[in-house]
């Protein structure tokens, strides 16, 4: 009897020394905060650099995609960016359109066609040849604005060769039939500042006084803003802040 009541009691004692108590269970979740205050920061820091890295590489990319080169997130089969591609594909019009109304067999054809092409080259500083709207740098079939009207050599060749009346459109497209850029991009920031966004810079603008140095791509498509806006020759970031190093995100 007594050897039972012995066990009763170790057992006791033993949960007894098991058991936390009431100070140690605030210490420990004392020292758990003070873990989570200090960490806390420090993963915020770690995710705004990701966050940071992954939108320098979004406008680097859409960047190369309209003017550079090669972009890491355009298709495999091809080098060179929309620009390019816009050039060589304008050339290539105009030489067809040569073929076609036979500027060969005139005396003048050769040197005709070779100013055609100079005023075309010289135009792209005017907007043509970069994508006609921000929805051209991931389209399947992505658009380049083409001047119709290629003006700077001899009058009298231009209504003989060319068959442009005055009444044609000054401009009208390109089909580049190639993907610059895999997807419409999604702004790093968004899910911490629902306002950020990207925007596009327009090689024209003509929407007035109260036009914008950079268009949201809703902006860019609503009633309001569309018919002003001519080419897409930048894009760049807005709402996200200032970076890590002290720099704003939107001069980036």
């Amino acid at each position: 009897m007594w050897k039972s009541n012995d066990k009763s009691i170790d057992l006791a004692l033993l949960n007894r020394k098991r058991a936390l108590s009431l100070v140690e269970l605030v210490i420990v979740t004392f020292i758990i905060a003070i873990a989570a205050t200090v960490a806390f920061p420090t993963y915020k820091i770690f995710q705004q650099r990701s966050k940071e890295k992954r939108l320098k590489k979004i406008l680097t990319d859409v960047r190369a995609a309209i003017n550079g080169t090669k972009s890491h997130n355009s298709s495999n089969n091809f080098e060179e960016g929309f620009r390019t591609v816009a050039r060589l594909k304008g050339m290539a019009k105009i030489e067809e359109y040569a073929g076609f109304h036979g500027w060969n067999s005139l005396p003048n054809g050769s040197i005709i066609r070779q100013n055609c092409i100079g005023m075309f080259l010289s135009k792209f500083s005017d907007g043509y040849g970069y994508p006609k709207s921000p929805s051209d740098i991931w389209s399947f079939t992505p658009k380049a604005i083409f001047p119709n009207k290629i003006q700077g050599f001899n009058p009298e060749d231009l209504s003989e060769v060319l068959k442009l009346e005055e009444s044609a459109a000054d401009e009208t497209e390109i089909y580049l039939e190639r993907r610059f850029y895999r997807s419409k991009p999604i702004h790093p920031f968004h899910d911490w500042y629902p306002t950020a966004d990207f925007a596009y810079v327009p090689v024209s603008d003509t929407n007035g006084v109260n036009k914008l140095d950079a268009y949201t791509y809703e902006q860019w498509y609503s009633d309001e803003y569309n018919p002003g806006l001519k080419g897409v020759k930048d894009i760049v970031s807005k709402g996200a802040g200032i970076a890590l190093d002290g720099s704003k995100t939107d001069e980036w």
